[in-house]
């Protein structure tokens, strides 16, 4: 099968185009700079798009594949405005369904299960639950989410849409990446008291499942996954501390305490993360697409672990 892969030098973008030429696939590759082709597989065909919300013919994108997986998207930069969201997340995902319709058969968008909303209590979200985003990156998607199934619905392209949770892996940017510092710098870190549970998916789970979202003839619609087991912050944090050959300090501390010590601090959002719930059901998945994670929690750890160590060595 010939794929497009957009923001395919990206975390989840470089580890997929791998996946997918594991399985036999053509993939072409629409990267916002030329990887050197010393640093790639051979077979992958790059396309630079330095911009993908940008004005330009996304025929030449699309023209000759039967499927598109859309992952180019902003997702760690807060200083953006709503606007600027929605035009890369939003407007840049329709118009190349749009450029798509007529030619290419189906159409995977990477979403996020931000979709949903945070710190849902006790909740455990499947695809029919309320969707109710509470940052720009979450209405984004949604937005983008509600246009292309609009799109689809016009055109008949077979729309697919993945709402994963905190991806993490080998590369990993932004929150994981500091919280795996934090773990290895042995310093205590105050989350011992906190009882939540949330999802989060292997970067390795992740392109697997949506390797078989391209080639399940069942695939259409929204689609959760994750790792097999959701987490509480302690406990992750002992596991990575496992990983990483450190022990774990943890120390009791009120949340109270903790988020108004977040809010002074300006990082509300991250503590909101780092203690409220926000668990998911990938049992549409496994029962459509017979998809089970590869990888367990302790193995994804493992792998980003090794990886954490090689580059701070």
């Amino acid at each position: 099968m010939r794929i497009l892969v957009t923001g395919a030098s990206g975390f989840v973008g470089t580890a997929l185009c791998r996946e997918l030429l594991a399985r036999g696939h053509t993939v072409r590759a629409a990267v916002r700079r030329l990887v050197p082709p010393s640093a790639v597989p051979s077979q992958l065909h790059q396309i630079l798009v330095p911009d993908i919300a940008a004005e330009f013919d996304r025929r030449a994108l699309v023209d000759g594949v039967g499927t598109v997986v859309h992952l180019a998207a902003i997702a760690h930069r807060s200083n953006l405005h709503d606007g600027e969201m929605r035009r890369v997340n939003c407007d840049a995902a329709v118009r190349l369904a749009q450029a798509a319709a007529g030619s290419v058969r189906r159409f995977i968008f990477l979403s996020s299960v931000k979709v949903h909303g945070e710190d849902s209590g006790s909740m455990t979200y499947a695809e029919d639950d309320a969707l109710e985003p509470q940052d720009s990156y979450g209405r984004s998607k949604l937005e983008a989410e509600r246009a292309l199934t609009e799109t689809a619905a016009r055109s008949g392209i077979e729309l697919v849409i993945v709402r994963p949770p905190l991806v993490y892996g080998p590369e990993v940017k932004a929150n994981f990446l500091r919280l795996l510092g934090w773990v290895d710098s042995g310093l205590p870190l105050p989350f011992a008291s906190v009882r939540n549970r949330r999802s989060l998916i292997y970067v390795g789970n992740l392109v697997d499942a949506l390797a078989r979202l391209a080639e399940h003839p069942a695939a259409r619609g929204p689609f959760l996954v994750s790792d097999d087991e959701s987490v509480s912050t302690p406990e992750l944090v002992s596991r990575i501390a496992r990983a990483l050959g450190k022990p774990a300090r943890l120390l009791p501390a009120p949340l109270a305490l903790l988020r108004a010590a977040a809010i002074i601090a300006g990082r509300r959002d991250e503590i909101r993360r780092l203690t409220g719930n926000l668990a998911i059901d990938s049992l549409r998945a496994r029962r459509l697409l017979d998809w089970r994670p590869p990888y367990t929690l302790d193995a994804g750890l493992a792998q980003t672990a090794r990886w954490f160590k090689s580059v701070r060595a």
